[in-house]
């Protein structure tokens, strides 16, 4: 079979690995002229490494999840990794997808299963590319996959438990505008079948709606009056008090959510309250997501770089009560902040520093809405930068890195980003 491997990230090096056995003759196609390639594999690199695609006599187009391919003018078979794992995997797969929460809530759910004697398998941008994954995989096991919107954009299946959680915009830039991205959120339950389990917010109006498009028989709302809810300082599941919030490892008012979600997921495999408890009180939750980096001098700083649009800023600034030195920008996505900017007008800012190319709209914006505390620092000097906000900081503040926009350009990913944040911060 002729083969194209369309874009040599993460995803596309693991298809490369999956489709690379005889019989296959494998070409990889990238707009990265200078990437690193297997020994003598064929490539089309560069600027026109995705044009006039059907002229090669290709039998199989694989799509990395981040490549926005136009089915409708190709005539040659696509699929991508996301679409041969769920054709081939053994195992039952719980999907969760969502604008914000994704990986805290896959993790979640997978540590609950294991600590309740289940085999279980991480997967997506979490956890292992899922192609790698798939000879380990055994039917009596479950696989957890948190699912992007670049995932699920052209799936035609739907995991066994499907879970959505808070959605809003997000890449705009990607996807041909909001009716879309909240289509391709919708395919997690698209394709499931009266035998499967969905799962959505029932405070959220698009989880809510999106779940209508299930045929599942069963399904679980988490949310006021759900099936998993906080009241009372309490999260209460299924009729029975889980733990007190007090004892909730994880940060934030969104996060107990995010455990809500994780309870219904895990619930048509387990109801052992204690391995579910136990897993809430330890787990503090994941690098770059509101991560405490360190105290200094009365003030404590959070590194919180996986957040790449508003919604996930304003959870992250809603997770504090003390004044805040705020840093938001990075590349241009073309998301609304209009919800952001009305947030941080409510709330305690000691100084807000916005960069890169949302910058400007950003500190434009803030301003019209008669927040003064904002600088816009113009060029890519990250150090200055972050020493520009720690310098307003005072004893009792939170300086938090919590950019709502995504890493590209200055950044190969938030994970670099992040860490960078964490070397200034401690160099400080």
């Amino acid at each position: 079979m002729k083969i194209a491997i369309l874009g040599f990230g993460k995803e596309g090096q693991s298809a490369y690995r999956y489709y690379d056995k005889a019989g296959n003759d494998i070409t990889v196609h990238d707009n990265d002229s200078k990437i690193l390639l297997p020994n003598g594999t064929s490539a089309i690199l560069g600027d026109d490494a995705f044009v006039e695609l059907d002229s090669y006599g290709y039998d199989l187009l694989v799509r990395s999840p981040g490549l926005r391919i136009d089915k409708a003018q190709i005539k040659t078979p696509i699929t991508t990794p996301t679409a041969e794992f769920m054709k081939l995997c053994p195992a039952e797969i719980i999907g969760v997808t969502g604008t914000k929460g994704k990986g805290t809530t896959a993790t979640l759910i997978e540590q609950m299963l294991t600590e309740s004697g289940q085999r279980t398998h991480l997967l997506g941008n979490i956890g292992a590319p899922a192609l790698d994954e798939l000879p380990n995989i055994k039917p009596s096991d479950l696989v957890v996959y948190e699912m992007s919107s670049f995932q699920l954009y052209d799936i035609q299946s739907s995991p066994h438990v499907a879970v959505c959680l808070f959605v809003t915009e997000d890449h705009l830039d990607w996807h041909s505008d909001l009716a879309e991205y909240h289509a391709a959120k919708g395919n997690i339950f698209k394709y499931q079948t009266s035998s499967d389990v969905a799962v959505y917010y029932n405070q959220n109006p698009t989880s809510k709606t999106l779940a209508k498009l299930s045929s599942a028989a069963t399904s679980y709302s988490y949310g006021d009056n759900g099936d998993v809810f906080v009241r009372d300082g309490k999260i209460i599941a299924f009729g029975s008090a889980v733990i007190d919030v007090v004892a909730v490892g994880l940060p934030g008012v969104h996060n107990l959510q995010n455990i809500c979600a994780a309870i219904c997921a895990v619930w048509p495999y387990t109801q052992d309250i204690s391995a579910i408890k136990k897993v809430i009180e330890a787990f503090a939750g994941l690098p770059y997501h509101i991560e405490h980096v360190l105290d200094k001098a009365g003030v404590s700083y959070y590194n919180d770089s996986f957040s790449t649009n508003p919604a996930s800023s304003i959870a992250a600034v809603q997770s504090f009560d003390q004044p805040i030195v705020l840093f938001l920008g990075g590349f241009d996505k073309e998301a609304n902040f209009e919800e952001l900017a009305e947030l941080l007008k409510s709330r305690k800012i000691r100084k807000i520093i916005t960069y890169d190319k949302t910058g400007s709209r950003i500190h434009d914006l803030l301003l019209s809405k008669g927040i003064a505390d904002v600088e816009y620092i113009a060029g890519d000097n990250f150090k200055a930068i972050i020493g520009a906000g720690v310098n307003y900081a005072q004893p009792g503040d939170i300086v938090l890195f919590s950019p709502a926009c995504a890493s590209w350009g200055m950044f190969s990913d938030y994970k670099a980003r992040g860490q960078i944040f964490n070397d200034i911060i401690t160099s400080i």
